[in-house]
């Protein structure tokens, strides 16, 4: 909820991200998130900010905005091998092309997860292992275009679980994410004040606040607050399809999720 803030409030701003057209001194440039330096025939300083990436050629003194990522950046990182990443909301995991000074998106699907660290070995460069705004640690064994928890990809256990997956992607996933991580931020997300995103239904977010009989009721019946939330009862999802879906969200979350499932919440939050 606190980065969903700092950018509501950041993109408000609006026109002030406009002012930056030319090269602005280091004392204007907004707060840092991240920093990096980058060696690639002479040192480049980059800044991940809260109102984009920014560029420095001159040691730091004076800064330049790296044009269509005037949007809350998280994170910038270089690994052992020369590579460039970094994190924008809305734009999702870049890498930048060192050639061109142009960057590149790597993977926009991380749904409501942003990136705050990202690291790699010399050895194999191809496995990044990342921490989120919640502080977890996510893992990508192909260079960032896909990533799971640190215990490995999801597996599902039992037969229930696995129908309710398959029911997810077919109906929820567009919307809430693989593996439940949430609807990735959008520009529309992040200007308009009344949009309301699709949660993360993995242990992120507060759906294990809510009872199983809950949970089933929001599926079939849908939500008041968005048309989005549909009725899935009107799209032949059955109370047993429901349940085999609740069955699933839950193999998402952790041993404390479980255990504190419902009204318990509050306790377990103290």
């Amino acid at each position: 909820m606190q980065y969903l803030q700092i950018f509501a409030a950041i993109i408000l701003l609006g026109n002030s991200l406009i002012g930056y057209s030319a090269a602005i001194p280091s004392d204007q440039l907004p707060r840092i998130n991240s920093f990096a330096i980058v060696d690639n025939a002479g040192e480049q300083y980059i800044a991940a900010t809260d109102q984009g990436l920014f560029h420095s050629d001159d040691h730091g003194h004076t800064w330049e905005i790296y044009e269509g990522y005037r949007l809350p950046a998280t994170m910038v990182a270089t690994t052992p091998q020369g590579t460039v990443y970094a994190f924008v909301a809305a734009r999702g995991l870049l890498q930048l092309n060192l050639k061109t000074n142009q960057w590149l998106e790597v993977n926009n699907q991380l749904g409501s997860q942003v990136l705050r660290q990202l690291t790699t070995t010399s050895w194999t460069p191809a496995r990044l292992i990342a921490t989120n705004q919640y502080g977890k640690m996510i893992v990508s064994e192909n260079y960032g275009i896909d990533w799971h928890q640190l215990s490995g990809p999801y597996q599902a256990r039992t037969p229930t679980e696995k129908s309710g997956r398959d029911l997810y992607v077919k109906n929820c996933q567009a919307c809430h994410g693989k593996d439940g991580v949430g609807e990735t931020y959008t520009v529309q997300a992040l200007t308009d004040k009344n949009y309301i995103q699709a949660p993360a239904l993995d242990a992120s977010a507060h759906a294990w606040h809510h009872t199983d009989d809950a949970l089933v009721k929001l599926i079939l019946e849908g939500s008041s607050r968005t048309p989005r939330m549909a009725a899935w009862k009107d799209a032949d999802v059955s109370e047993h399809d429901a349940r085999d879906l609740v069955a699933y969200i839950k193999s998402l979350w952790s041993k404390r999720e479980l255990e504190c499932q419902g009204p318990k919440h509050m306790q377990c939050m103290q």
